[in-house]
């Protein structure tokens, strides 16, 4: 018999909010089964345990937003302009779905090294658009994976601003502010 679609996208749902409000280790398969409103078994149909529930939505969630940045840089003249078509993406995720960016995360860490030996990620994306702008000349040459965890850095902590109530209101209105922040990062020395 198949799996319906729909409780898979209902545990999913439920697995996310969950790890965000309480942590992984905090969560427990009876919650979310609870949460999503379906049996533990039909849980463990889906997923054999809540490690592998934990790297299926991390994959899901960190290779969707190396697509969507992808997909924000495909037709940008510059790189400086590619930067802040990323960061904007980067923000709407955050102002769309909070808790898919909150739990890339709090758990990317836990899953580095899948992530560094898995598919394109958002990093490859950031260095890319960064080491074609010191082929052209927008900035001057660099250590390429030093400028762009300096960039994420900057990027990343609007989020987590928000998230600890620091910052308010939609991170979308403080993409000028990252961008201009990251490009005086990329400039420097110049």
């Amino acid at each position: 018999m198949a799996r319906p679609v729909k409780h898979k996208f209902d545990i999913e749902r439920a697995a996310l909010e969950l790890f965000v409000e309480h942590g992984v280790d905090g969560t427990g398969i009876r919650q979310i089964a609870t949460r999503a409103g379906v049996t533990e078994g039909a849980l463990y149909r889906h997923y054999a345990g809540k490690d592998a529930l934990v790297r299926a939505l991390f994959h899901m969630h960190f290779e969707g937003l190396a697509a969507s940045m992808q997909g924000a840089i495909s037709n940008m003249a510059t790189a400086a302009d590619g930067i802040r078509a990323m960061i904007a993406a980067f923000y709407d995720l955050y102002d769309r779905d909070s808790s898919s960016f909150e739990f890339i995360l709090m758990t990317r860490h836990w899953i580095l090294d899948e992530v560094r030996s898995g598919p394109q990620n958002p990093v490859d994306v950031v260095a890319e658009v960064i080491s074609g702008g010191i082929k052209r000349g927008e900035w001057p040459a660099q250590d390429v994976d030093l400028a762009t965890e300096m960039c994420l850095g900057l990027v990343m902590e609007i989020p987590v601003g928000k998230r600890y109530g620091r910052l308010k209101g939609k991170t979308a209105k403080f993409v000028d502010d990252a961008w201009r922040a990251v490009l005086a990062v990329l400039r420097r020395g110049a």
